[in-house]
């Protein structure tokens, strides 16, 4: 099976958190969207939206073990984009 590798990148801090193997794109924004909607005082997406952004590296194959990454990190969603008010 092919999975998605992802990972949030805090724009503030100018890094990437720990990367996230999904089954799909879509299952990342979801991730994503749902963690930047949950209302948490210590949640830092949902506390700073602006600040946060998802981005897609490529895929690794689980079968084979090979990874296949992208030249550069794809932006899959704003923080911005899925925060709701």
């Amino acid at each position: 099976m092919k999975l998605i590798l992802a990972s949030v990148k805090d724009r503030a801090a100018e890094a990437y958190g720990r990367p996230m193997f999904v089954p799909s794109s879509g299952v990342a924004i979801r991730s994503f969207s749902d963690e930047i909607n949950r209302e948490d005082k210590e949640n830092q997406l949902f506390n700073h939206p602006d600040d946060f952004d998802l981005y897609e590296f490529g895929e690794f194959d689980d079968t084979t073990g090979l990874f296949a990454l992208h030249e550069q990190p794809k932006l899959l969603s704003l923080g911005k984009q899925v925060k709701i008010n």
